[in-house]
C-alpha cells in the first residue's frame, strides 16, 4: 500500500519496538550493540563471550542462517576468532583462549574461524575456517576435525582486516548436506546425520557464537543479517520509461517491513510479504537519491541504503569532422553529443567505406568518393540516438622529384617537381632540401654549404585544398678536401714520407725528389726548399687542390732562438727549438746562472713559457742543453743561452 508517511517516524516506531528485543543469552563479555548486533570479545586479552539464542531448533528442519562478522583490524597479533556451535548443554557456556569458546562442549558442532596459528592444534598460517564436533579443535585429530582447514575467505589469507563479511551457514535436512558460504563464495561443505553421529539421536539443539581472546585480542562482532538490498530488471532508464524497483534484501529473520523513500517525495511502505516492491513509478527526467528501510520479524531495523536512480534524458548525437577530406588523407572524426541527463558510455560508428569504431573519435583514410557517416550514441541509462553526415571526399594531388643525384661541392643541384594526377593539379610547392632551407618553387637550382648526403622532402597542394604524400629524394654533395699534410722541415738528404688525402685519385706536382707523384703517400727526398701542390679527385669528376710546404735544412741540426719575450702578447711567447733532421729528443733542460734546473722536456711539441711551477722567472740568461737522435739515430748534442726578455 501506498503511505505519505515520512521515513524518520518509520524508524523511530522501529526504533522502540526493538530495544525491547534481546533473543539472545549473553555470557562473559558479550555485550548487545545493536537491535541485531553483538560484540563476542572487546580488543582485550583473556576474554569469552557467547550469545546463544533462547530457543532450540529442530535439525530435522532445514535452515538457512545469514550473519555479517567483523574480526577486527589487527592481523598480525589479533586473536583468537569466533565459531558458530550447535549445542545440546545449555546457554552458559564458553571459554577462553585458543579454544574460541568450543573446547569442552560435547556434544556440539562448531563452524570455527581461527584468526590465530597454535602449532599444537596443527592451525596453518593463515586465517582459517573449519568444521569439527564435540569441543575438539586440533585440526590433526581427524575424528572430530571433519572438514577444513581452509582459507576463511575465498581471496585473501587475512580476516582481520576491520571489514565486514557475509557468513551463511546452511543445513538441508533432507540430504543432510552442511554448508559454510563466505561473502558468497562456498568455503566448506559436510555430508552427516548430525543427530544420530553427534548429537545421540536428539534433533533439538541451541545455536549461538562463541568468540575467546588469550594473550593476544581482537574486537570480535556477529550481527543477525539485516541487509535492505534492491534492484531494476530494465536496462532502459529514459525520459517516458516507468521504474519499477524490486526488494532484494536478505534478512536472519523476516522481513516484516519495507520503508521506501523514491527520491521525489514520494514513500510507500509495505507489511505484506506478497507486495515489499513499490508501485511502478513515472521519475520526471534526473537523478534521485532512492532509500530502503527494512525492519525483520524480531523488531530489529536496518540501517539506510541509500542508492542513485538516474533517469536519463535522449542524448542530441553530433560529431565533428574535418572541413576537407582528401582521399588518403586520415581524417579525424570526433563525438560532439551532449546529454542533458544522463552520461554517454557508447558510441557506433559506421563511416561508410567497411570501418566501424566503438571509441569516441578515430582517424578513418578515405578514398576518393561520397559517403554518410553515421554516429549512434548510448548513455549509461540506455537511451539512444543516431545523427548521419554525408561528407565528400576530394581526390589528392602526387607529386614526384626529380633533382641531380650527386653534384660536387659548390656547383647547384636542379631541383624540379611534378604533378602526376592530372584530376587533382599541383598550384603550391613546399620543399624540404634537408640542409634547413626551403622552397615553394615548382624547379629550381640549390647550392649546398657543405658536403654530404641530404634527404630532399616534396608536397604540393591542389586547388581543392589538398595536400600530396611526401615525396622524398637522396641528393649526395661530394666535397673532395683534398690536404697534402702540414708544413714541415726536413735535412738534407732526409726521406720524407708525405700523406695525401681527400678523393679518390691523386696527383702531385712537380714531381722532383719525389719516388711515386700519382699516389697518395710518396716519399720526397730533397736537397733544397721545395712545395708541392696536391691535386685530388673522384670518380664524380669533382676536383680539389692543396700545398704543402717543405724547407730543408744542412743537417741535422738543432735550431734554437737567442731570446723570447713571455708577456703574453701572443709574439714570441714561447722558447721552442727547431729540430732538422732529428724526429725525436731525448732531452731539452734550461738552467738559470746558478745551475738550478727551471725546466725539462723529451717532447719537441712542448714549449718553455718562462715559468717554474707556476711562477715566472725573471728577466735575464739561462742556460739550456738538448740532445737527441737524427733519422739515422746518430746522437746530436747541443748546448747554449737564452735571454728571457719581459
Amino acid at each position: 500500500m501506498f503511505r505519505a508517511l515520512p521515513l524518520i517516524t518509520v524508524l523511530l516506531f522501529c526504533a522502540q519496538l526493538c530495544l525491547a528485543q534481546n533473543n539472545y543469552i549473553l555470557n562473559g563479555s558479550a555485550q548487545q550493540k545493536s537491535c541485531n548486533c553483538y560484540q563476542l570479545t572487546a580488543d582485550q586479552g583473556n576474554q569469552s563471550g557467547t550469545a546463544w539464542n533462547r530457543n532450540k531448533i529442530s535439525l530435522t528442519n532445514s535452515f538457512v542462517y545469514t550473519f555479517d562478522v567483523n574480526l577486527g583490524c589487527k592481523d598480525n597479533n589479533g586473536a583468537d576468532g569466533i565459531g558458530f556451535i550447535l549445542q545440546t548443554q545449555g546457554t552458559s557456556l564458553g571459554a577462553s583462549g585458543q579454544g574460541i569458546g568450543f573446547a569442552g562442549v560435547s556434544p556440539s558442532v562448531g563452524i570455527l574461524i581461527d584468526t590465530w596459528q597454535n602449532n599444537n592444534e596443527s592451525d596453518p598460517p593463515y586465517d582459517h575456517v573449519a568444521i569439527q564436533i564435540n569441543g575438539v579443535s586440533n585440526h590433526s585429530d581427524t575424528a572430530h576435525n571433519l572438514a577444513g582447514p581452509v582459507t576463511a575467505l575465498p581471496n585473501s589469507d587475512n580476516i582481520e582486516d576491520c571489514n565486514w563479511h557475509i557468513f551463511k551457514v546452511s543445513w538441508d535436512a533432507a540430504t543432510q548436506l552442511l554448508t559454510v558460504d563466505m561473502d558468497g563464495v562456498n568455503r566448506l561443505s559436510l555430508t552427516k546425520d548430525l543427530v544420530t553421529d553427534v548429537f545421540n539421536g536428539d534433533p533439538m539443539v541451541y545455536w549461538g557464537f562463541a568468540g575467546s581472546t588469550g594473550g593476544s585480542s581482537n574486537l570480535q562482532q556477529f550481527c543477525a543479517a539485516l541487509r535492505p538490498q534492491f534492484a531494476s530488471g530494465q536496462t532502459i532508464f529514459c525520459e517516458g520509461t516507468p521504474v519499477q524497483l524490486y526488494d532484494n534484501s536478505s534478512s536472519f529473520g523476516s522481513i516484516t517491513r519495507w520503508f521506501w523513500d523514491l527520491g521525489d517525495g514520494t514513500t510507500y511502505l509495505s507489511t505484506d510479504p506478497a507486495t515489499p516492491n513499490p508501485p511502478i513509478h513515472n521519475y520526471q527526467p534526473g537523478i534521485y537519491d532512492v532509500k530502503l528501510v527494512i525492519q525483520d520479524n524480531s523488531g530489529c531495523i536496518s540501517d539506510t541504503l541509500r542508492q542513485q536512480v538516474t533517469l536519463g534524458t535522449y542524448p542530441v548525437p553530433d560529431f565533428n569532422a574535418p572541413a576537407l577530406l582528401c582521399d588518403g588523407n586520415a581524417s579525424l572524426f570526433q563525438d560532439a553529443s551532449t546529454v542533458r541527463v544522463g552520461t554517454i558510455n557508447r558510441w557506433a560508428w559506421d563511416f561508410d567505406n567497411g570501418q566501424t569504431s566503438t571509441r569516441p573519435s578515430a582517424n578513418i583514410n578515405y578514398a576518393e568518393g561520397q559517403y554518410t557517416v553515421q554516429l549512434t550514441v548510448t548513455t549509461a541509462e540506455g537511451c539512444s540516438a543516431s545523427t548521419t553526415k554525408t561528407l565528400d571526399v576530394l581526390p589528392a594531388p602526387n607529386v614526384a622529384i626529380a633533382a641531380t643525384p650527386a653534384v660536387c661541392l659548390g656547383e647547384a643541384t636542379a631541383f624540379t617537381g611534378s604533378s602526376l594526377d592530372a584530376s587533382a593539379p599541383v598550384i603550391n610547392w613546399t620543399w624540404d632540401l634537408g640542409d634547413q632551407q626551403t622552397s615553394q618553387s615548382a624547379a629550381f637550382d640549390h647550392t649546398y654549404a657543405s658536403g654530404g648526403q641530404f634527404t630532399v622532402r616534396l608536397f604540393g597542394t591542389s586547388a581543392n585544398g589538398c595536400p600530396s604524400p611526401t615525396a622524398t629524394a637522396t641528393v649526395r654533395v661530394v666535397d673532395v678536401a683534398a690536404h697534402a699534410g702540414r708544413d714541415t722541415l726536413i735535412a738534407v738528404g732526409q726521406p720524407l714520407q708525405l700523406a695525401g688525402q681527400g678523393g679518390s685519385s691523386f696527383v702531385w706536382t712537380p714531381s722532383t725528389g719525389l719516388n711515386n707523384p700519382l699516389v697518395a703517400n710518396p716519399v720526397a727526398t730533397l736537397n733544397a726548399d721545395q712545395t708541392y701542390i696536391l691535386t685530388s679527385s673522384t670518380a664524380e669528376g669533382c676536383v680539389d687542390r692543396d700545398t704543402i710546404n717543405i724547407k730543408v735544412y744542412s743537417g741535422p741540426e738543432f735550431w734554437v732562438p737567442s731570446g723570447f719575450t713571455p708577456n703574453n702578447d701572443g709574439v714570441n711567447d714561447l722558447f721552442r727549438v727547431i729540430a732538422a733532421g732529428i724526429p725525436r729528443i731525448d732531452y731539452l733542460r734550461v738552467f738559470d746562472r746558478w745551475g738550478g734546473q727551471v725546466f725539462y722536456t723529451n717532447q719537441l711539441s712542448v714549449p718553455w713559457d718562462g715559468t717554474m711551477n707556476g711562477r715566472p722567472m725573471p728577466i735575464g740568461t739561462y742556460v739550456w742543453t738538448i740532445s737527441g737522435k737524427d733519422y739515422t739515430g746518430k746522437l746530436v748534442e747541443r748546448k747554449g743561452t737564452i735571454t728571457l726578455i719581459r
